[in-house]
């Protein structure tokens, strides 16, 4: 290879030396992560071994060759992870998080209220906030400015939202001021009414570890990002859009109207995936059985149709490939996202129980399991650590040279007190959808990444946003960045900080406090039938809205789950691989 330092432009191959490579990742000479990891230093991780578990082959250098990317849904780092260390445990400097600072925005009449752990019964805790927060540009920029603009986007149940969107003044500086005002907006929209104060202070809630045990043991035991920023102050769509193509094409918004059609029908975007085929290296999409399609094989039709029955598998071959060292170089997880939804995602409309039941047209709530509540994230979480962590093959994957990175997609509305730094446009192309320019990054969103080579307690302070698993792939594998976004996006080697490995079996085995049946056994016509007016959330709507506009345009996007089941089942049935197509 050339010893050649000139950075590669997008659309052009890199030309470094391993040496130049392993520098710009910030990797010494004996490949090991250096700088951005606090308190968590280059050090031995030897552990006595059980006689009955043998040790795995250590890599020749630290790191790993495999990357599974678990992605869930509207949860900002503060909602997910702000109270995971207290200020005993780790100062501002060590951890970015609410018990480090004294964080609130203002009530409606002016009080103050502060950040705080979500309190009152499980189901309502679990389920919050209620109602959904909002999530598209203009609401960030409320959230993120304190901005209303024009004043009558404060009353959007009478008025659509206009220009300029609540975009602030180009001055402005983000005070992360405005969540509990456009809470309050979101609600009226709702309800009809202002929210009282004991609603509002939702808004800026989060959750303790102890309420998610999987999620947040995760964080302790090895890497959390404080610094790792979504690509665009917006919604679903855009966000996943950057996250495996470094553009959302110009759009800040999932749908136009009622219409999904211009993903549908939008520019090729080369994805990561398409940079991975043309090299020849492997990679896959799994995602959950019970809807039939993969909302990452919709959004990149364009260039990913045709690999919809070759490269998409449901989550029980993700299960068998992690067992039997299959995994490809990049996996990429979908959880589920419209029947009984365990994604993340707030839950849409009415508070919901966690078996709601149809009988003679009333819902009657049956409580003996959680569903469409953090806890079945939870237990997804678990599910796909522990197909990693008890990975043993000799050959291919397994646990010791494959990284697990669990992230969100966006903040979703909900409060984080760190302002989004600017951000490189992934273009020269100027201003897209509402005037955004791109320049800025959206909110932090939890991100973890589990490997053997991960310390425990490590926080790493490194800015980060959607484009750097792209980068990491790219630098992996000597492939061209996509846009000028991730070409300068930091990777994530700089979890990388261990000279030994951690042995799988002396890894964490925390558990999820779901309970009831296994969510991945979950099925669509019962549900369908079960809770046939229960409201789709927004992803759901979106991924059904989606593949309407592939098969059936002009048609309403679904709005409950019989309306999404009729959808899926009528179009969907065939269209992406199963574990069959594998076999």
């Amino acid at each position: 290879m050339s010893e050649s330092n000139t950075p590669a432009s997008p659309g052009e191959p890199p030309a470094t030396s391993r040496r130049d490579f392993l520098r710009k990742a910030g990797i010494g000479a004996a490949g090991i992560a250096i700088g951005g990891a606090a308190g968590a230093a280059v050090t031995a991780a030897a552990t006595a071994h059980p006689p009955e578990f043998d040790p795995l082959p250590k890599r020749t250098t630290p790191g790993f060759d495999h990357i599974v990317v678990v992605m869930f849904e509207n949860r900002s780092f503060d909602n997910m992870l702000g109270w995971l260390y207290t200020a005993d445990e780790k100062s501002k400097d060590e951890f970015d998080g609410l018990a480090q600072g004294s964080y609130s925005n203002l009530g409606l009449d002016g009080e103050t209220v502060p950040a705080y752990v979500y309190d009152g019964a499980t189901d309502t805790v679990m389920q919050s906030p209620q109602p959904d927060p909002g999530e598209t540009y203009p609401h960030v920029n409320t959230q993120l400015f304190g901005t209303v603009d024009p004043p009558t986007n404060a009353d959007i149940r009478h008025h659509s939202q206009l220009p300029p969107f609540n975009t602030p003044p180009i001055e402005a500086t983000a005070d992360m001021s405005g969540f509990v005002r456009d809470f309050a907006i979101n609600f009226q929209r709702d309800k009809g009414r202002l929210p009282t104060a004991a609603e509002y202070k939702v808004a800026m809630g989060g959750f303790s570890p102890e309420m998610m045990p999987v999620l947040s043991t995760l964080a302790r035991e090895f890497a959390v990002y404080d610094a790792w920023h979504a690509g665009v102050p917006s919604q679903t769509f855009c966000n996943r859009l950057f996250f495996h193509a470094s553009t959302s094409n110009g759009y800040v918004t999932n749908h136009g109207g009622d219409s999904y059609y211009k993903w549908i029908n939008g520019p090729p975007a080369t994805t990561i995936f398409n940079r991975l085929e043309e090299a020849g290296i492997p990679w896959r999409i799994y995602y959950d059985p019970s809807q039939l399609v993969s909302l990452t094989g919709l959004l990149h039709a364009p260039v990913l149709q045709q690999y919809w029955k070759t490269h998409f598998r449901v989550m029980s071959q993700f299960l068998e490939d992690a067992k039997n060292g299959d995994l490809p170089a990049y996996s990429f997880i979908e959880p589920r996202m419209v029947f009984n939804h365990n994604d993340m995602h707030p839950p849409w409309g009415q508070k919901i129980h966690e078996d709601d039941v149809e009988i003679d047209g009333r819902m009657f709530p049956v409580y003996n399991s959680a569903l469409s509540d953090v806890r079945a994230g939870d237990k997804l979480v678990q599910h796909v650590y522990d197909a990693i962590r008890t990975s043993k093959a000799t050959k291919g994957s397994n646990a010791m040279n494959t990284a697990l990175v669990i992230t969100f997609d966006e903040h979703g509305g909900t409060y984080d007190h760190v302002p989004p730094p600017t951000a490189t446009p992934p273009d020269r192309s100027g201003s897209g959808e509402m005037g955004f320019t791109f320049d800025r990054l959206g909110c932090r969103v939890p991100t973890i990444v589990v490997s053997a080579y991960t310390a425990p307690n490590t926080v790493i302070h490194d800015e980060m946003h959607h484009g750097s698993v792209i980068n990491t792939i790219c630098r992996q594998h000597g492939l061209p960045p996509l846009t000028l976004r991730d070409q300068s996006a930091n990777p994530i080697f700089n979890s990388v900080n261990l000279t030994e490995p951690r042995q799988p079996y002396s890894w964490p085995k925390p558990k999820a406090l779901y309970k009831g049946r296994n969510p991945e056994e979950d099925d669509a016509a019962a549900a369908a039938t079960k809770h046939k007016h229960r409201p789709l959330t927004a992803p759901a709507q979106g991924l059904t809205g989606l593949l309407l506009a592939r098969f059936n345009p002009g048609s309403k996007a679904p709005q409950t789950y019989a309306e999404a089941y009729e959808a899926i089942s009528r179009f969907g049935k065939g269209l992406f691989g199963t574990t069959d197509d594998a076999k």
